[in-house]
């Protein structure tokens, strides 16, 4: 029992020993804390000599630490204390005087931005001669797009107000409501075969205006021939400025659209005029004949196509179009246009009035004729023409 205990306390005085010699001074109330109590009084020596082990190896493992920290600090102390008077450029090529702060970075930073920037003008601009130059040359660039994109605007403009006019303006009444005042040639698009464009003389003086003119005859040296073909007088022919007819399709869908009043203006060569104006016209499809149908004759020349509702053999009223090769007269014996020679009309047998017929300047017979008028005489000028009626 004596041995046991003397090797315990040469065991503790050892162990004290030992830490304070490795610790390097340190208090005995901490050596004293870090040991394991003690059980019953008794403990065995492979206990007290792993707990010894822990210890000691926490003890160097916190030694070094500090060892590291210390060399840590007085490494940066000494290398500071080693830096010469004179300020070196470090890295980045900045200058500083001890410690660069982060102010004075980022003005050597800016300065050197702006010495590239004067290089780079520099060598860009040797002159203001060239920045003139360069000016020009985006100021011509610029201008030249500004220049296509007007046109582009333009020719877009163009097309809708050509979209515009097709959808909304049908005939010379329209154009009228739109500002035009003065007589003019006008150019419609009508909804038929081929889609082509028709061009017509607009009167905007005549009775108030807006009528579309349909047939003219004018006295000049070089007339247009009327003895025409069917095809002719079904799409029309002649120009616009002078002698024409504008195709009965056209007319078909003219007066098939809206209701219109007809009016007819003559004049003889002594220089005398005289109009029949009818308050309703129009006529039927291809498939029909185009037959015409007039009603409500008022004027001063006759009424050579509805004989004043007294219809007989010449009564154009009702009739279908003929031509020298389409025969749709009344006839049995001739062809009307075919056997005169005398262009299209709405033959009967045949007829009271022919506005097509051939052009010739004096005399009488079968030319430009309005029996009801001037009987056979030749006349100087004629023109159909029709508007939408007022009164629908």
């Amino acid at each position: 029992m004596a041995k046991l205990w003397t090797v315990l306390v040469m065991t503790v005085v050892v162990t004290y020993s030992e830490g304070r010699t490795v610790d390097g001074g340190r208090n005995d109330a901490e050596m004293i804390k870090g040991q394991p109590p003690l059980i019953g009084g008794l403990v065995s020596l492979p206990q007290v000599k792993a707990q010894q082990d822990d210890d000691y190896s926490n003890r160097l493992n916190a030694i070094q630490g500090g060892l590291m920290d210390k060399v840590s600090k007085d490494s940066i102390e000494a290398e500071a204390n080693a830096i010469p008077s004179t300020t070196p450029r470090n890295p980045t090529g900045m200058e500083f005087n001890e410690i660069a702060t982060l102010d004075h970075v980022d003005t050597v930073n800016t300065e050197r931005e702006e010495e590239a920037d004067d290089d780079f003008d520099e060598d860009i601009f040797e002159s203001e001669r060239d920045l003139i130059v360069i000016m020009r040359r985006m100021y011509e660039a610029l201008t030249r797009r500004l220049n296509l994109l007007k046109s582009r605007v333009t020719s877009v403009e163009q097309t809708a107000g050509d979209v515009f006019a097709r959808l909304t303006v049908l005939d010379c009444a329209d154009l009228q409501a739109k500002g035009q005042t003065e007589s003019v040639v006008y150019t419609f698009h009508m909804d038929h075969n081929g889609k082509r464009p028709v061009t017509v003389f607009c009167d905007m003086e005549t009775d108030g205006g807006g009528w579309t003119v349909i047939q003219r005859r004018l006295h000049h040296s070089r007339s247009t021939d009327f003895n025409r073909g069917w095809y002719d007088y079904k799409m029309g022919f002649g120009n616009a400025s002078n002698d024409y007819w504008i195709g009965l399709e056209n007319i078909y869908i003219w007066t098939n659209t809206r209701h219109y009043e007809m009016r007819i203006d003559l004049t003889d060569f002594e220089g005398e005029s005289a109009f029949a104006h009818y308050d309703s016209f129009y006529i039927e499809s291809e498939a029909q004949g185009y037959r015409m149908h007039v009603s409500g004759y008022s004027g001063t020349a006759g009424d050579a196509l509805g004989n004043e509702g007294k219809p007989d053999n010449f009564t154009a009223d009702g009739m279908m179009f003929t031509t020298h090769d389409e025969d749709h007269d009344t006839s049995h014996e001739i062809n009307c246009a075919r056997y005169w020679k005398i262009g299209g009309w709405w033959f009967n047998r045949c007829s009271w009035a022919n506005l097509n017929g051939p052009y010739k300047e004096s005399g009488d017979g079968i030319g430009i004729n309005w029996h009801m008028w001037r009987n056979k005489e030749y006349l100087r000028s004629s023109s159909i023409m029709i508007r939408p009626t007022k009164s629908l």
